[in-house]
């Protein structure tokens, strides 16, 4: 069996300018319209470094995303950006996550990654305590118009396809207006995980990510208990969404 290319890793501070890695391959928002369904590498906290996005990818990965990034140290430390962002030939197409508390930082942060990336994300799907008392996460669902001034300053500035990944609302009216918030700011897709920010192992609520599909146009991730692709199976005929984002088992 040939031996695999080495990889040669690039922190932030070495990338240079625009990279041209991935020529041949399709664009981000191609694959949305050329496969059934994209499979998307989810972010995972610790995990999704570039060694773990290089080995999903040998195993017909579509995307893969960073972990999430708080914007406001990345913009602000060039330590923190040769930590927390490293790629190398062969890491796209790449998604790139932030945390971020007001359009600024995020809209920075995103403007320095767009020459490496094929696209930006905001977190608006964290549950965690302290990442909520920062304003982070799933904090923003309960705040649309500000999610929409982020992802319409981080489009305007970085050039870059934007996307958020939410939870859901006990009312699902509320997730509704917020995804068709984003929709008409221009959110290029927008990815659903079925649980409240109460919720960890629950049941996933596909009938509400088949909702949020049923009420936008953009193209819908499906996330939350997609390990493998009997899962991938399963939710493509329950929610109908055109991807599904996966946490691989290890």
């Amino acid at each position: 069996m040939q031996a695999p290319e080495p990889i040669v890793v690039q922190p932030f501070s070495a990338c240079g300018g625009r990279s041209e890695e991935g020529g041949n391959k399709p664009s981000l928002l191609e694959l949305f319209h050329e496969k059934d369904a994209v499979k998307m590498c989810a972010p995972m906290v610790r995990y999704s470094k570039l060694p773990f996005r290089m080995l999903v990818r040998r195993y017909n990965c579509d995307v893969a995303c960073t972990p999430m990034i708080i914007a406001s140290s990345f913009v602000q430390s060039s330590k923190a950006r040769d930590v927390e962002f490293t790629t190398c030939k062969g890491d796209r197409p790449l998604v790139v996550q932030f945390a971020a508390s007001n359009a600024h930082d995020f809209a920075s942060a995103a403007e320095l990654v767009a020459p490496f990336a094929d696209g930006v994300d905001l977190n608006c799907g964290c549950p965690q305590k302290w990442a909520m008392a920062e304003g982070y996460g799933a904090f923003l669902i309960n705040r649309p118009e500000l999610v929409r001034e982020m992802v319409g300053d981080a489009m305007s500035r970085s050039g870059l396809p934007v996307s958020i990944k939410i939870r859901i609302h006990q009312d699902l009216r509320r997730t509704v207006q917020l995804a068709q918030t984003a929709e008409k700011v221009g959110a290029s897709w927008i990815t659903v995980h079925g649980r409240t920010t109460k919720q960890r192992a629950e049941p996933v609520n596909m009938d509400a990510i088949k909702l949020v599909k049923e009420s936008v146009c953009v193209p819908v991730i499906a996330n939350g208990d997609v390990r493998t692709m009997d899962d991938v199976h399963r939710v493509c005929l329950r929610a109908g969404v055109d991807g599904r984002c996966l946490y691989p088992r290890l």
